[in-house]
């Protein structure tokens, strides 16, 4: 298959909520859109519904589980051997895992951790060859505001090296702060390494979309709580407004050779002061780096 559009963006997770959003945006935009996504009838089911929104969309999905870094590899490999340029690539998919007792990823580590940061680390390094050689190029990481300490009530991160995997107590909340304030690291990391290459990395916080939480929900009342009910409070985002944040900063020719930014409501916000030091992201970075069994990649 060839490309007809001289632009590539691909979004993990694109087959449904604020990625769905963002994938048809980006269709709309001129984009050749991949949805790298775990489940593929979603994914076809997905795709056929932007066809029939926008009937020249191009569009196509690749299998990714973020929780397998085998998964992760043949992905990378799949898209690699299409010879497509990329321009865009946003991870997107994640979550928080909900529970008392902590859950695992294929390889070992804690899901949400796992999944939220350490399956976008490795794909994004997987990548960057590609990325560079289709400079200028973006990559945008979805975070939260919520990996500020107290933000919207809550606890603040505890990231504990010697409790990823949940070996001292284990708080679905925490850590999935701790996956926030890590994906803010790897942002602004990935930016200082990225210097000079003409590849950029921001990161974005779509703030609390309903819509997006209600689809991944099996129980009837929750559905209802989450789409008539929390949609409807102030604080709440839809997938339009959310989407819109994405497209920002996917598209928007500001920030066209500007990285390092975290970006919220479309609009650059500063995140907590802990995602600033240097030496713990390095730190992160490395330990991603050993953990993901990354070889050696030149910038």
């Amino acid at each position: 298959m060839s490309v007809n559009s001289p632009r590539v963006a691909m979004i993990t997770g694109g087959n449904s909520g604020i990625g769905f959003a963002t994938a048809s945006k980006l269709a709309a935009h001129g984009f050749h859109v991949i949805m790298a996504s775990r489940n593929q009838q979603t994914s076809a089911q997905a795709i056929a519904r932007m066809h029939a929104r926008h009937p020249h969309a191009s569009v196509e999905s690749i299998p990714l589980d973020l929780a397998s870094f085998a998964s992760v590899r043949q992905c990378a490999a799949a898209f690699q051997a299409k010879g497509y340029p990329l321009h865009v690539l946003i991870n997107n998919a994640g979550g928080s895992i909900p529970g008392k007792q902590a859950r695992f990823t294929a390889d070992g580590f804690e899901l949400t951790f796992g999944t939220n940061h350490l399956g976008h680390f490795l794909f994004t390094n997987l990548l960057l060859d590609n990325l560079t050689r289709s400079a200028p190029a973006r990559v945008i990481t979805v975070s939260s505001q919520l990996h500020i300490p107290g933000y919207a009530g809550g606890k603040p991160p505890d990231f504990d090296y010697d409790n990823l995997k949940g070996e001292k107590y284990y708080d679905a909340n925490v850590f999935y702060r701790n996956s926030k304030l890590a994906n803010m690291w790897f942002t602004y990391e990935l930016q200082r390494r990225l210097t000079g290459t003409g590849v950029t990395s921001n990161a974005v916080c779509p703030g609390f979309v309903p819509a997006a939480i209600a689809e991944r929900r099996t129980s009837l009342a929750d559905r209802f709580l989450y789409k008539q009910i929390l949609a409807r409070m102030p604080f709440a985002r839809s997938l339009e407004q959310a989407s819109t944040s994405y497209m920002v900063a996917a598209t928007d020719p500001d920030l066209e050779g500007v990285g390092g930014k975290f970006i919220v409501d479309g609009k650059e916000r500063r995140s907590s002061e802990e995602s600033y030091d240097e030496q713990k992201a390095r730190r992160l970075w490395d330990s991603s780096w050993a953990w993901c069994g990354v070889g050696a990649i030149d910038l």
